[in-house]
C-alpha cells in the first residue's frame, strides 16, 4: 500500500475532520453510547482543525485522507508525567489499518515531540488500539480518567 504523510495545513482541515468523524463511527460503535456518536459533527471537527492547524499530520492514499495524528509537545496538566509530550489523536480508517499507516503517523509525531517520554489515553475496551500502543512501546500507567460514563486508560512511552 502506498501512502504519504503530510503536515496538516488549514486547507486540509476538512480531510482531517473526515478521517476523525469516520473513524469514530468505525471504532467506537458499541464502546460508547450512541447518543455521543450521534452528537458528532463533521463541521465542528473541521472548525477545530482550522483553529488549531499545528502539530497534526494526515496520511493520504491515492489522494484520499486515510489516517491522522495530533499531538502536543507538552502534555496537558492532568497527565501523570508533566514533562512528557502527548498524542491526543491517532485514527486510521478501518480498511487501511494493519498496513503500517498508524505506525508511520505515530513515528512522525514522536519525532516532532522533543520529550523522550510521551503520554496518551486510550478508551477502555478499545483492544485494537491498546495492543497497537503496546506494540509501539507504550505501557499502562494505572491512571484512569472518567468522563461521561467513559473510562480512558493512560499510557506512556519512556
Amino acid at each position: 500500500m502506498e501512502y504519504e504523510i503530510r503536515k496538516k495545513t488549514a486547507d486540509l482541515a476538512e480531510d482531517f475532520a473526515c478521517v476523525i468523524y469516520t473513524a469514530w463511527g468505525e471504532t467506537y460503535k458499541g464502546l460508547i453510547p450512541d447518543s455521543i456518536l450521534d452528537g458528532r459533527s463533521m463541521d465542528r471537527w473541521a472548525q477545530r482543525a482550522k483553529e488549531n492547524p499545528e502539530n497534526k499530520y494526515i496520511a493520504f492514499s491515492k489522494g484520499n485522507a486515510v489516517g491522522v495524528v495530533g499531538f502536543l509537545p507538552q502534555a496537558r496538566d492532568f497527565v501523570t508525567d508533566k514533562e512528557s509530550g502527548e498524542i491526543v489523536a491517532l485514527y486510521v480508517l478501518k480498511e487501511y489499518q494493519k498496513q503500517g499507516i498508524g505506525r508511520a503517523l505515530m513515528n512522525t509525531a514522536l519525532k516532532d515531540i522533543s520529550s523522550e517520554r510521551v503520554t496518551l489515553f486510550v478508551l477502555k475496551g478499545n483492544e485494537n488500539a491498546l495492543e497497537f500502543y503496546k506494540h509501539m512501546g507504550f505501557e499502562l500507567t494505572g491512571k484512569e480518567l472518567f468522563d461521561n460514563g467513559l473510562t480512558e486508560l493512560e499510557m506512556i512511552k519512556r
